[in-house]
């Protein structure tokens, strides 16, 4: 339920689907809930610009969020494009999307605006939405000078010798381009069910957070033969910007009907 304070009216309008701005009115939306609480917002922070997130409501699949912005500047404030991202407690991204300045327009220094904005089907990425999200403006992270791309986290159960030996090998992976996604191959095991495990490297070298749902995928042993394929759905893998992960795809079950040598093997995203 998107929640606002009694002295932040708006005009009332249809809901158009196509719009991302809502133009509703905040106080009737909230008198739908039969407990009305109310709040204060923390005063502005000296000479910054500041969101406060209210609440969260899905519609057909988009979200539509409700949002003050605080300015703590003495001078009015116009935005020519707003770009918004929607994170958890975790600092995992619900939903990002940028949208134009007739979503924020002009605040009065020294004031805070209500807006809501609704996230389109595409740019939201789940349905259960805690209370306690934040909204913050999405500026692009900048890759730290001089430090290459680490772990975003690794396996408790390790030791701090697998630990060292894993960062030496991510620090020995090729180059990347800027904005590039790489799967790197670390080990590959056929099981006694002879299925075929295959344990890579994600690495994120772009400057924003990554979501990946379904991934494509095709291995090929050392003779560059296709070993098997498949398509990945995965729920929930985000990696931040110049990070890397661990991630162990099991292709199931694969013919042995010849040499399959996996002392060196390579994995690419594929089309089906």
């Amino acid at each position: 339920m998107l929640k606002f304070p009694k002295i932040f009216r708006g005009k009332k309008t249809s809901e158009d689907a196509k719009n991302d701005i809502v133009d509703i009115n905040p106080l009737e939306h909230k008198q739908q809930n039969s407990e009305e609480q109310f709040y204060e917002l923390p005063s502005p922070n000296e000479g910054e610009v500041t969101l406060h997130f209210t609440g969260a409501s899905p519609a057909n699949g988009a979200l539509i969020v409700g949002f003050f912005v605080s300015n703590g500047m003495s001078e009015k404030v116009k935005f020519k494009s707003v770009p918004l991202v929607l994170m958890d407690s975790d600092k995992r991204v619900l939903a990002r999307q940028s949208f134009g300045a007739d979503v924020i327009g002009e605040v009065v220094g020294r004031s805070e605006k209500a807006c809501v904005v609704r996230f389109r089907r595409d740019n939201v990425y789940g349905q259960d939405i805690p209370s306690d999200c934040q909204i913050c403006f999405d500026i692009p992270a900048k890759r730290p000078q001089g430090i290459e791309i680490q772990y975003q986290s690794l396996p408790e159960n390790i030791s701090e010798d697998q630990q060292q030996e894993l960062e030496k090998i991510l620090a020995k992976l090729p180059s990347m381009k800027q904005g590039e996604v790489n799967f790197s191959p670390l080990k590959a095991i056929i099981t006694v069910q002879n299925d075929l495990l295959t344990t890579v490297i994600i690495r994120n070298f772009s400057d924003k957070q990554i979501n990946l749902e379904q991934i494509p995928l095709a291995v090929f042993d050392a003779h560059r033969e296709e070993l098997a394929r498949g398509v990945f759905n995965i729920e929930n893998l985000s990696i931040e910007p110049f990070k890397a992960i661990l991630w162990t795809f099991n292709f199931g079950s694969v013919l042995q009907d010849r040499d399959i040598d996996l002392s060196s093997w390579h994995i690419n995203i594929v089309k089906f």
